[in-house]
């Protein structure tokens, strides 16, 4: 079947906007978290695990690191590949965590999704870890 719109020159920065995105997405997330790390503290704290302030500042700056890596392009297949755990781990660990900054199920099934896919296919264009 014809392709409506013949733009295929346009694919590389399929993969540069998902990197934009997903990226802006963590570093809200990871600012959110920040600014929340008080009462996450208390929602993150678990009978089996009592380190809620650790585990909510690692959340917030490891949201930040990797949604800065995923925008700046800058190892972009690791980058993705530490959200695919994150993901899942949030998946696992969502019905523990109630608190009103933490996204839904849903959303780390898409930010799964998009990080297997930038995994798979690499930055894309304006990235830094271009192949040589």
């Amino acid at each position: 079947m014809l392709n409506p719109f013949p733009i295929q020159f346009l694919s590389l920065f399929a993969y540069f906007l998902l990197r934009l995105f997903v990226g802006s997405v963590l570093i809200y997330l990871g600012i959110s978290h920040f600014k929340y790390r008080n009462e996450l503290k208390n929602v993150l704290t678990l009978s089996w695990f009592p380190y809620g302030m650790y585990t909510a500042y690692t959340l917030a700056i490891g949201e930040f690191v990797i949604g800065s890596l995923l925008v700046a392009g800058a190892y972009t297949q690791y980058a993705a590949l530490a959200l695919m755990v994150m993901s899942l781990k949030m998946l696992v660990m969502r019905n523990w965590f109630a608190h009103h900054t933490i996204p839904p199920k849903m959303v780390y099934l898409l930010l799964f999704a998009t990080s297997l896919s930038l995994f798979i296919t690499g930055a894309g264009v304006l990235a830094f870890d271009l192949p040589f």
